[in-house]
């Protein structure tokens, strides 16, 4: 039996991709499951043999980090460099003061975490997997400290789990081996679905739905303008908006602005059973992701692919690797980031259009099906693990 440590902090609600692993591998009889939580609470409806390392705070619960940090800034900017360093002492000081059993392998969530975790690793001569995921590798590079230990993290790892081809290429560009990394999208399990989704759909509203957080990455701002020229055209069709987050304020804000309050349907965070209600009802899929100003980007959507599960006609951006989701006039339609008017006259045409939008919807749902079959991602990370650690099952 496989003795996996499972490095991460508490289930967030926009992680699914995590909690639905997390829960796959607890119940495997293959693996004997470590949950080790760099928060003080870890929140799950299944069984999980949880350590609560509490390693994940800003200083760690040590206020000479920040002192540290700040006499940094002080002697010539290197705050960064200092109170890195310092937090990585301070992590493996804790874990080695936890009561953690031997392991075969580590799994980390976060390239941030693993640079934390690596010294750990390596002093325990624990062999050890990174799952990256999107803001690790790219806003985050914005710290120079960091994008130097994530060259001796590219060292030290024995792979690295990306969600899409277009952050493997990142990675390489960075210096990372390309044998090192591994493509595995982030879907767990789909939604099962009933076939006359289309039928219901048709007796209902029109409705465009977003499901996501509030982030400038998603950029909620440009789905309202697309929706504003949207409403001008299908006067009836309303725009269901699922999820929380910091733009929570200027969407509501914007929402008055564009004169679009009755038009809008602002649900806040729900779960996903509730989520896929609104999908079930939902004509056109839309998401305008971009590159934020801090460099902030996705790595593969979960939602989209949520969306094409419910034979949703999708309408997005070419960012990331939502190319590898989206076929474009096969499963969907990309626009340009930023360009909210394309991506209003392709609801429009869907909207006006509902045999093409269903027709398209369908091809989506066969194409993520295939892409993303059922148990094919906990699986392929089952079998990494072994491998990782030189065993059989």
């Amino acid at each position: 039996m496989l003795k996996l440590g499972y490095f991460h902090g508490n289930f967030s609600g926009s992680e699914t991709f995590i909690y639905d692993l997390v829960k796959s591998l607890s119940i495997d009889n293959d693996i004997n499951l470590t949950y080790i939580s760099s928060s003080k609470t870890v929140t799950a409806d299944f069984d999980l043999n949880c350590i609560h390392a509490g390693y994940g705070s800003q200083y760690d619960n040590n206020k000479i980090a920040l002192w540290i940090y700040r006499i940094g800034q002080v002697l010539g900017g290197r705050g960064s460099y200092f109170e890195l360093n310092f937090r990585k002492k301070n992590v493996k000081y804790i874990l080695n003061r936890t009561n953690i059993p031997k392991l075969d392998v580590g799994y980390v969530e976060y390239a941030t975490a693993g640079v934390l975790l690596m010294d750990y690793f390596c002093e325990k001569k624990i062999p050890f997997i990174i799952h990256v995921h999107g803001f690790d590798v790219t806003c985050s590079l914005n710290d120079k400290t960091y994008t130097k230990q994530l060259n001796i993290l590219f060292e030290k790892v024995k792979y690295i789990i990306t969600p899409s081809n277009h952050v493997k290429r990142v990675l390489v560009t960075l210096g990372c081996e390309s044998d090192k990394i591994i493509v595995i999208y982030p879907i767990t399990s789909l939604p099962v679905v009933k076939n006359n989704l289309w039928e219901e759909r048709l007796n209902n509203q029109q409705m465009v739905t977003f499901l996501g957080r509030l982030t400038p990455k998603k950029n909620p701002l440009a789905l309202l303008h697309a929706f504003q020229i949207v409403s001008k055209n299908c006067p009836d069709a309303k725009f269901t908006i699922i999820g929380d987050g910091p733009l929570k304020n200027d969407v509501i804000s914007r929402i008055k602005k564009l004169n679009l309050e009755d038009k809008v349907i602002l649900t806040g965070a729900i779960n996903r059973i509730e989520a896929f209600e609104y999908l079930k009802k939902t004509w056109v899929y839309a998401q305008h992701s971009v590159t934020s100003t801090s460099g902030d980007q996705e790595g593969f959507p979960v939602s989209l692919v949520e969306a094409a599960a419910h034979s949703l006609p999708l309408v997005s951006t070419i960012h990331s690797g939502i190319t590898e989701n989206v076929i474009h006039n096969e499963t969907g339609y990309l626009v340009q980031e930023y360009d909210y008017e394309s991506m209003a006259e392709r609801i429009i045409y869907l909207l006006k259009n509902p045999e093409i939008a269903q027709k398209i919807g369908e091809n989506g749902r066969t194409h993520i099906l295939n892409l993303c079959a059922t148990n094919n991602r906990t699986e392929k990370i089952k079998d990494l693990m072994f491998k990782c650690a030189n065993l059989h099952y």
